[in-house]
């Protein structure tokens, strides 16, 4: 009975702490902005059980197979885990055994005993990796003391059987492990056994509930929030920048207030609370630093050090928020007369003391180096918004015009943008220059065209994108489709803004621009660029502008597969194809471009895949408003992907992209491979082989 009694304390005790260091880490992700969460719970539930039980985004890496033993297996072990809580709690025999049938719960148990050597040997491999490791994967004393802790459970759980088996002289099953190992106690006096089991049970009870209470505090908090961090993520279009709400009134109203006192993220109680929660839940598996093409080219931004520094700062600047709260007080106003007045200021001035958020503890260079690829957050477990938290910073830098810190080079082609309509800051009237010797109409003649063609800056002002746009309407002549294009009332989508963080800008240029779609009443759009294609149809919706947006790869292969396109004779080329990240990893457009090289080499050329690929491809450095940033040249991305283009023998890269284009040829070019390896993009693959009697058109580099 004394047992009874102490264990029941210790287990009121602990679950009481318990609850009170959760409560503060639900007060700090409370601090967030509301967070708008729309999904049906079907979909949720169906997530958390592929990817928190059933662990689908940790299968994906063959290189993380231990971490599937130590989570099942601690799964299994806390069956035991209970079992012998109940009988702490209630006396010997009062266990899992009362509601299971006898066979059933011997092999309940069996399962547990054997699957616990698994956990063992996965946790030895943990730790020894942890030693012999890639240099951003920390080895700290909170991991070892984790790792160890679990290893412990294991044996103290092997230990209490063994030793049981040892004190009653006899094996009644469910325990084949811990029978073996009873047989190194054989001849033990069974009282002295029967004490060393008791010990065993202590030891792993105790571990349970101090565990239960480190967690909170430990990089292992992850185990207690990534569930509900799968289970709120937000389900909707990936990549996709939800519209900030920037007045309180629309824009362009004279009277409107800005809503808050600073835009963008700036402090961590600007994010909303579910970007709060993600910090809690990141696992410190390092996938996303791995996949990184900024960190793989030494720039200063690892996405898991970028979610710890924000830990972190939850960690203080929300601590002293919650006791500021707690106390009554309030960062807007001054603190009221009362016995809390100088408990107040006192933590307002502590508050004051911090530094900023961004441009301290998160440097403006990290936030800048991301190209917004979208490769950490495809590769996370627990599916962190690495780009969207940074995006958002960007936005505070930009939008509060905080001492000129946005670079220079970001701020000439915001204004080019917003100026002129183009990042160049080219004419508005040689938009169409690009169709100069061919029949292009324009949306006000033919306003009954299937298709609107949004050609896209790069695809009026620049010379390589122009050779891939005129080969494009030559495809869609050949195959009959009925399009027509804005001309001149085109203007950029804004995706350079918005990415850069002029938030702003982007809704104005975006509002206008589905103004126009709208009067020229568009309702199918094809985009040969995937930034124009991806901010149409999946940011425009924010803005009343619904179009069925299809990306030029798309349709050719429709049109291929429909016998709607003809190809004369086939490419002798040995092709690879290189995955635009706004394209792929944030639209799931894989094999569209794939089919489309099928199609043009037809048994003559071949096919052939660069090493990563596909959800796993590597970045060309433009995207996120990057295109228009220098970078030294031993540490350009476009130059590390055109290395791996070089060395895998094609002979010609696709693309489906204008600024894939760009730094694919610049990228081979300064590896003196511009003359040995082409890069075109799939229309002009494709318009290459049209028959004789279709327009030719012109070679593109």
């Amino acid at each position: 009975m004394l047992k009874q009694i102490a264990f029941a304390a210790a287990v009121a005790f602990a679950l009481g702490l318990f609850t009170y260091n959760v409560s503060a880490l639900i007060r700090t992700v409370a601090l967030g902005r509301p967070s708008d969460l729309k999904e049906t719970w079907g979909q949720r539930i169906a997530s958390l059980m592929a990817f928190f039980f059933g662990q689908g985004k940790v299968v994906e890496e063959k290189r993380s197979w231990h971490h599937l033993p130590i989570y099942w297996g601690f799964l299994i072990l806390t069956i035991a885990t209970v079992d012998m809580g109940l009988t702490g709690l209630f006396g010997p025999g009062l266990n899992l055994s009362l509601v299971m049938p006898d066979a059933v719960y011997l092999g309940t148990m069996a399962v547990v005993d054997v699957a616990n050597v698994i956990v063992i040997a996965a946790l030895a491999y943990a730790i020894t990796r942890r030693f012999i490791r890639p240099p951003f994967v920390p080895l700290s004393l909170d991991a070892m003391l984790i790792l160890s802790a679990i290893a412990l459970l294991c044996i103290s759980h092997f230990g209490h059987h063994a030793f049981e088996i040892a004190a009653v002289g006899h094996y009644a099953g469910g325990a084949p492990v811990s029978a073996a190992i009873s047989g190194l106690f054989a001849g033990m006096d069974p009282h002295v056994a029967h004490i060393a089991a008791e010990v065993c049970w202590w030891v792993h009870m105790g571990i349970v509930l101090a565990f239960l209470n480190y967690l909170p505090f430990s990089k292992h908090i992850h185990v207690l929030t990534s569930a509900p961090n799968i289970l709120l993520r937000r389900q909707g279009q990936r990549g996709a920048m939800p519209k900030a709400k920037l007045f309180d009134g629309e824009p362009t109203d004279p009277n409107a207030e800005p809503l808050f006192d600073n835009w963008g993220v700036g402090k961590v109680e600007d994010f909303t609370w579910k970007s709060l929660l993600d910090n809690y839940s990141c696992t410190e598996c390092a996938r996303c630093t791995m996949y990184c093409p900024a960190f793989a080219t030494e720039k200063p931004l690892s996405p898991m050090h970028l979610i710890h520094d924000l830990k972190d700062e939850m960690k203080e600047r929300g601590k002293l928020l919650v006791k500021l709260q707690k106390a009554g007080g309030s960062l807007k106003d001054d603190a009221p007369e009362g016995p809390n007045k100088s408990i107040i200021d006192k933590i307002k001035a502590d508050l004051g003391a911090l530094p900023p958020l961004v441009g301290g503890r998160v440097k403006d260079a990290t936030l800048w180096a991301c190209t917004t690829c979208g490769a950490c957050q495809e590769v996370c477990p627990v599916f962190i918004e690495h780009p969207l938290k940074i995006l958002q910073m960007r936005q505070h830098i930009v939008l509060n015009d905080e001492s000129g810190r946005t670079p220079g080079e970001v701020t000439r082609v915001l204004g080019n943008i917003e100026g002129a309509g183009n990042p160049w800051s080219l004419p508005q009237d040689d938009r169409m220059k690009w169709a100069e010797g061919l029949e292009v109409p324009l949306i006000d003649d033919v306003p009954d065209a299937e298709y609107l063609l949004f050609v896209g800056c790069a695809g009026a002002y620049d010379d390589n994108a122009k050779k891939t746009t005129r080969a494009l309407v030559k495809v869609l002549q050949a195959a009959n489709v009925k399009f027509a294009v804005l001309g001149k009332r085109e203007k950029c989508t804004g995706d350079t803004l918005r990415r850069l963080g002029a938030e702003m800008a982007f809704q104005t240029l975006a509002q206008e621009n589905v103004d126009t779609l709208n009067e020229a009443k568009v309702t199918k759009v094809i985009a040969s660029c995937p930034h124009c294609f991806h901010t149409i149809k999946n940011e425009y919706p924010q803005f009343g502008g619904n179009y069925e947006v299809i990306h030029h790869s798309q349709l050719i292969t429709h049109l291929l597969q429909a016998g709607k396109l003809k190809l004369s004779n086939a490419s002798e080329l040995t092709f690879t194809y290189h995955d635009s990240c706004y394209l792929g990893r944030w639209n799931g457009v894989y094999d569209a471009p794939r089919e489309i090289l099928e199609h043009a080499t037809r048994g003559k050329g071949k096919v052939q895949e660069l090493g990563r690929n596909r959800e796993h491809g590597f970045c060309c450095g433009a995207g996120g408003g990057r295109m228009w940033v220098e970078e030294e040249p031993s540490k350009r991305v476009n130059i590390n992907r055109a290395k791996e283009v070089a060395e895998g023998g094609a002979n010609a890269v696709a693309v489906g992209c204008p600024f894939c284009h760009t730094m694919l040829s610049d990228g081979l070019k300064s590896l003196g491979k511009d003359e040995s390896i082409q890069v075109m993009d799939l229309a002009v693959v494709v318009a290459q082989q049209l028959p004789a009697e279709a327009p030719r058109p012109e070679a593109s580099a």
